[in-house]
């Protein structure tokens, strides 16, 4: 009886404990990404305001070829909507609707999931003119309703999600700066703050010569990926994680990495796995062959300097682009994240 009275008070403390997490928790999650795109905000905003541009650019579109768009409304305009039913594993069904448009500035959409599982999102396409280019900032609300909402301590949506948004936003980048011969040509390295999540990486970390680097990446990164998917462990971007960089001596202590669950656990002993804590951080996007990064590190100790911030280790490198998928290296896309104090 005393066992049954004291498991009685921890299922009625435990109760307790969920009860209160419901009603303090958020109800919804959100995720933001950006990029700069070589063209005027009347080029981006004519073309992001038009649903049927959405798919050509949005990484689901590409990766679900049974998917069928249908837009129903006249593209461009408020209530525009686009329903779209696809591969019930990647796709599923749903609609996206044109809620609101501020000409050359903001774009809206309000996105229903009816399947696999129904849900309400927002998103929103924030245009910023920046010496003739634009930068788009993406952010992308998730309504998590009371109960559901403790499962955000659990489930992230900005882990799940970031790579998604990247690589649509990469697309978005080629496909207008193609279609833009007259683009501002000079680079722009813009740093920006982030707070990086706690992330766990599966790595192999050793003292590496610069000019073996790439065959340091190439020899790792795929063994990283097939130990990954043998456990079903959805691995995320091609990393590198770098502690030390030796000038005097041309080497760097490093580590190619992947992303990988908290808790993954693997058999083959020299695959290490690492979490790094969740930290303010600042960030760039850098698009370009990976042997061209020296402008935009000049730009990150710049911006470190002038706002007093003191780096922390390891850098982040992540490379979000396939080499494999995209032969023009001016389309390489490298989030370079520099954790801060």
């Amino acid at each position: 009886m005393k066992f049954l009275k004291t498991l009685g008070i921890l299922l009625l403390f435990a109760i307790g404990v969920a009860i209160i997490l419901v009603m303090v928790l958020p109800v919804k999650q959100k995720t933001e990404r950006s990029i700069i795109i070589n063209a005027n905000p009347a080029i981006v905003y004519d073309y992001l305001s038009k649903l049927a541009n959405f798919n050509k650019w949005a990484i689901w579109n590409q990766t679900d070829t049974s998917i069928i768009n249908t837009i129903t409304g006249t593209d461009g305009t408020l209530g525009a909507i686009n329903n779209w039913k696809g591969d019930p594993a990647l796709s599923g069904e749903g609609k996206i609707q044109i809620t609101s448009l501020e000409i050359n500035q903001e774009i809206e959409h309000h996105i229903i999931f009816t399947s696999p599982k129904a849900m309400e999102a927002d998103a929103e396409f924030d245009l910023q003119e920046i010496n003739g280019q634009t930068k788009v900032i993406w952010s992308f609300e998730l309504a998590t309703p009371r109960p559901s909402n403790i499962f955000n301590l659990f489930k992230s949506m900005d882990q799940k999600m970031s790579n998604d948004l990247d690589k649509s936003l990469s697309n978005l980048k080629a496909l207008l700066e193609k279609n833009n011969p007259g683009a501002v040509k000079n680079k722009t390295y813009e740093v920006l703050p982030m707070n990086f999540p706690s992330t766990s990486f599966a790595f192999h970390r050793q003292m590496v010569k610069w000019n073996e680097i790439p065959g340091f990446f190439a020899q790792h990164i795929p063994q990283l990926y097939d130990a990954s998917l043998a456990l079903k462990v959805t691995p995320g971007s091609p990393s590198g994680l770098f502690y030390v960089w030796d000038e005097e001596n041309q080497q760097a202590d490093m580590a190619a990495a992947i992303p990988v669950a908290e808790g993954t656990l693997f058999s083959d002993t020299t695959i290490q796995v690492i979490s790094i804590p969740g930290s303010k951080a600042v960030y760039i996007d850098h698009y370009g062959a990976y042997d061209k990064f020296a402008e935009a590190y000049n730009s990150l100790d710049k911006y470190l300097a002038a706002n007093n911030l003191k780096k922390k280790f390891p850098l982040i490198e992540q490379y979000i682009t396939d080499p494999k998928l995209e032969s023009d290296t001016s389309k390489w896309l490298t989030k370079i994240i520099c954790l801060v104090e």
